[in-house]
């Protein structure tokens, strides 16, 4: 089996920057990501604290796996839409400064009707998001809610004007679910960058998030379809609560390499 390309999300990490630097390469972590809202916003960093930023993570053996960009309504709701859409499109700018090939954002749910006002307006604003990262050499990995894969898959098939990805979050299929190595074959064609955490349906309808290799996603089969599919990108252990993210940020990654390797 190929290499894992693994990074973590720099939340799960020690703050400031400088710590979180210092973790993942303790940690035996790749690459970071960042939160370009609450961690590395594109205004803080002038260019030459943009150079800096790179030379340290290259002296630390260190990548930046994606930008994440948290977006506070969807991508067809009216309210704040321009700001909403010019902020994400400022994102995929830095993402292109810092070399960064992929910025991942949530859109919404995909509306169910392909021919409503949302539906239209969400295609449109991707098609513009799409001809923007053609511009600048950054892509728009959107992240599901909860889609299913073939409305994931329909709505990939109408964004014409350039290349919007996945940002393959297993977890949010399983806390929704579904089959999330079902999913992963449906749409690997379209994956540009994969989150590792878990998660359950709760008996109630909800879904909860989980300890990695503890909920309801076959990450060994997800692995080996990885392989097969020749993904070559990178994989980010994230974690969303947790009392000790450090930690279990630490366990998932030896978790992986063990699915992997038998390490």
């Amino acid at each position: 089996m190929q290499s894992l390309n693994l990074g973590v999300a720099a939340h799960c990490l020690p703050q400031p920057i400088r710590m979180a630097i210092r973790a993942a390469v303790e940690i035996e972590a790749k690459a970071l990501q960042f939160d370009v809202r609450n961690e590395l916003r594109p205004d803080d960093l002038s260019d030459s604290g943009r150079r800096q930023l790179l030379h340290e993570l290259e002296v630390s053996g260190l990548k930046i796996s994606a930008l994440q960009f948290p977006t506070r309504r969807s991508l067809y709701d009216l309210d704040q839409l321009d700001a909403r859409v010019a902020a994400l499109k400022r994102a995929m700018d830095f993402a292109y400064q810092l070399h960064v090939p992929v910025v991942t954002a949530r859109v919404g749910a995909i509306p169910a009707d392909a021919e409503s006002a949302e539906s239209k307006r969400l295609v449109e604003v991707l098609n513009d998001l799409a001809r923007h990262g053609n511009q600048i050499g950054s892509t728009l990995a959107i992240t599901p809610t909860r889609d299913s894969a073939a409305d994931l898959k329909s709505l990939f098939g109408r964004i014409t004007d350039g290349l919007i990805g996945l940002n393959f979050d297993a977890a949010v299929f399983a806390m929704n679910g579904r089959d999330a190595v079902a999913a992963f074959r449906e749409l690997h064609e379209h994956v540009l960058h994969v989150v590792a955490r878990d998660g359950v349906r709760d008996i109630d309808g909800s879904g909860q998030e989980t300890t990695l290799g503890r909920g309801d996603v076959d990450w060994p089969e997800l692995i080996v379809l990885l392989s097969e599919a020749d993904y070559r990108r990178w994989i980010t252990v994230d974690r969303t609560h947790s009392d000790d993210p450090l930690q279990e940020t630490r366990q998932a990654l030896t978790y992986l390499r063990r699915v992997a390797f038998g390490e």
